[in-house]
């Protein structure tokens, strides 16, 4: 049974008190190794029993599909399983690590992603536990455990920590059950509605990065598991569904593409080429962006073992997808800024934060054409009265060892500036 916020005040115990006023300053930071708090006050926003049930289907799937690396650094999880489930699995795989092997283990990515809910769930309970009450807790709840939902909550909440850490006065309207507004920011008595919209993996592009991860992942594991070392290179001239996942691996497990040439494979009138080649470079943490930059792909993953000697890793699975595709980003980032201008329609200016959920690099590749992006939402947003400014932001890329966190919100606005001059200023 739930617990309302009156309670709530003696259970938010010290420890993330202090994590949670620490993190709702401006330029805030934590420590990754408060991990082993932060994953427990997680876990007590959710029905233990889901936990419990979702660890445990977790764990069987991966007995025979994955590996804890590749679970714990990757996420590497089923098609349309909950990503929250999978990112507290790794953070309690890196403490049992940590407790029975290795006092020194590093945090893997996967973990990391729960310090970022985490400290956004504490600056919320922190700074508006007014509202957090047996209702709102119940909706909370229910959102976070649905693997659809989920993404959507996480942007809220990391929205409104971001906004909370400009000194603002924040209002968490999505907390309450059917609110047509999710945001408001109090700057100065000035209010500013927001309205949050997570793009969804493969939002806009003919692949995306998780499902392509999953693939990877899949590859990696077949690799290692028969001792092979191996460069695979996948082509595609169109959309990689999901049903094209098992046929792939399935391919590339049987050595298609190991001969000479590019092997010509056909997936229900889906044509791939594939070609498989042995591996035997090595890399480091400090070179590893540089050692992917050699590579002609659009997207890769490269996994690697730590090597006998010196703080090098030998490659054990490259994985590139080359790509001539018809993507639309643009396409599908104009509409989700037309539907968050929608719901601001008829109240004060507002913003869209818009968030997506495979990492971009680079927010320019969104552009529809060779002028800046911001010259593009800047002549959409004329369109939009109650419109003023889309911020955007990205999750991190999991394969480069420093991925933790999310990217600094990108802010791009009409002109002028429509909001009070000192209202997100450095931006």
């Amino acid at each position: 049974m739930l617990i309302g916020f009156h309670d709530l005040v003696y259970l938010m115990n010290e420890g993330i008190r202090s994590i949670a006023k620490q993190c709702s300053q401006t330029g805030a930071s934590v420590n990754v190794y408060n991990l082993l708090k932060l994953c427990p006050y997680v876990e007590s926003f959710l029905d233990k029993s889901w936990v419990d049930s979702k660890l445990k289907e977790y764990e069987e799937w991966a007995s025979s599909n994955s590996d804890p690396v590749l679970q714990s650094k990757f996420l590497h999880r089923p098609t349309k399983f909950n990503m929250l489930a999978a990112s507290i699995w790794a953070a309690r795989y890196w403490e049992d690590i940590r407790q029975k092997e290795d006092p020194s283990f590093e945090p893997p990515a996967g973990a990391k992603r729960l310090v970022n809910i985490a400290c956004s769930l504490a600056v919320l309970e922190y700074n508006a536990g007014r509202f957090l009450n047996t209702e709102t807790r119940e909706h909370l709840q229910r959102r976070l455990q649905n693997a659809d939902e989920v993404w959507a909550v996480i942007h809220e909440l990391n929205t409104f920590a971001y906004f909370i850490r400009t000194n603002a006065k924040v209002t968490p309207h999505f907390l309450k059950k059917a609110s047509s507004k999710e945001i408001t920011v109090q700057w100065h008595g000035v209010n500013i509605p927001v309205q949050c919209k997570a793009k969804r993996p493969g939002s806009g592009r003919a692949i995306s990065q998780e499902l392509f991860t999953e693939l990877a992942c899949y590859i990696a594991l077949d690799v290692r598991r028969k001792g092979k070392k191996l460069k695979v290179t996948i082509g595609s001239t169109g959309e990689i569904r999901e049903e094209d996942i098992v046929f792939l691996r399935h391919q590339v497990s049987t050595d298609t593409g190991s001969e000479l040439g590019p092997a010509l494979v056909t997936n229900n009138t889906r044509t791939f080429t594939i070609k498989s080649q042995p591996l035997k470079e090595q890399f480091t943490a400090e070179t590893i962006h540089q050692h992917i930059s050699k590579f002609d792909f659009h997207i890769v993953m490269i996994i690697g073992e730590p090597a006998e000697s010196g703080n090098a890793y030998d490659e054990v699975a490259v994985v590139i997808l080359e790509a001539n595709l018809d993507e639309t980003p643009w396409r599908s980032l104009r509409n989700s800024i037309k539907d968050g201008a929608t719901q601001l329609e008829g109240g004060p200016i507002g913003l869209v934060a818009l968030h997506y959920t495979d990492p971009i690099k680079d927010f320019e590749s969104l552009r529809p054409g060779f002028g800046p992006i911001k010259a593009y939402i800047g002549k959409l947003l004329d369109k939009y009265p109650s419109t003023g400014a889309v911020m955007l932001t990205s999750e991190p890329d999991l394969q480069f060892p420093s991925a933790s966190g999310i990217a600094k919100p990108r802010i791009y606005y009409k002109k002028p500036w429509p909001f009070p001059d000192d209202f997100l200023k450095e931006n």
